[in-house]
C-alpha cells in the first residue's frame, strides 16, 4: 500500500462532554462516577458505522472518526489526538494478511502508546463471528466480506449497521478469543482483537 501522509484533522468534537480532568480530583465521595470515553479511529466505513452504532445513552463516551489516512499513518493521527479529554484511544486497522504490514503497526502503536484492534484479514471477520463460529483462513480480504454477503445477504460496507450484529456481540468476543488463545499480538488467520475494545465499551461478562 502506498505511503501517504495523514490528513490534517481538527480536534474531535467533545460532544458536549464537559472538561472534567481535574474536577475528578475534586469531587465528592459517593458522588456519580465520570462516563469514561474512547476514541476510536477506524480504516473505513465499515468500521465507522459499526463503532457509531454502539453510541448509547448509558456507558463509555465514543468519539468514532475514519480519517484519510493509510495504515501506519492512522496510528500517527491516533497520536496526535491522544489529549487528556479521552481515557483510552484505539486504532481499529486489517492486517491485509501482511506480515510486514503487521510489524509497521505494531511498532508504531508502541512508540505513540495507541491501542491497536486488528482484523485478520480484514474488519468484515469480525462481523462474521457474530453471525459464525467461523475458524478457516481467508485467502483475500474479498473472500471474507463474500462470506459476510452469505450469511447477511444484502449487507455492504456503506449499509452497515450495528443492530444487524447486536445480539451475536458476546459470541463474537467469545469466538474471538478462542481463536487466539495465546493473547499474541500478531493476529492468525483469520482472527480479530476488536473484543478487547468492544469489551471495554458494552462491559466484560461476569
Amino acid at each position: 500500500m502506498s505511503s501517504k501522509s495523514p490528513r490534517r484533522a481538527g480536534r474531535p468534537a467533545r460532544g458536549g462532554r464537559p472538561r472534567t480532568e481535574t474536577n475528578l480530583q475534586r469531587r465528592p465521595s459517593g458522588s456519580r462516577e465520570e462516563r469514561r470515553s474512547f476514541l476510536v479511529l477506524c480504516e473505513g466505513k465499515t468500521e465507522k458505522l459499526y463503532f457509531t452504532g454502539m453510541r448509547a445513552r448509558r456507558g463509555p463516551q465514543l468519539a468514532v472518526d475514519a480519517p484519510d489516512c493509510d495504515h501506519v499513518g492512522l496510528v500517527w493521527e491516533a497520536a496526535r489526538r491522544r489529549t487528556g479529554e479521552y481515557d483510552e484511544v484505539w486504532c481499529v486497522l486489517d492486517t491485509e494478511l501482511s506480515d510486514g504490514l503487521v510489524s509497521r503497526l505494531l511498532d508504531a502503536a508502541r512508540r505513540a502508546d495507541v491501542r491497536l484492534a486488528l482484523s485478520s484479514p480484514c474488519f468484515e471477520f469480525w462481523l462474521i463471528l457474530h453471525l459464525d463460529d467461523h475458524t478457516r483462513p481467508f485467502q483475500s480480504a474479498k473472500e471474507a466480506k463474500q462470506r459476510l454477503n452469505a450469511l447477511l445477504p444484502g449487507w455492504s460496507e456503506a449499509g452497515t449497521r450495528y443492530p444487524d450484529f447486536a445480539a451475536g456481540v458476546r459470541s463474537a468476543c467469545d469466538r474471538a478469543r478462542r481463536l487466539q488463545p495465546d493473547d499474541g499480538e500478531r493476529p492468525r488467520n483469520p482472527s480479530s482483537t476488536a473484543w478487547r475494545l468492544v469489551e471495554k465499551i458494552i462491559g466484560s461478562p461476569p
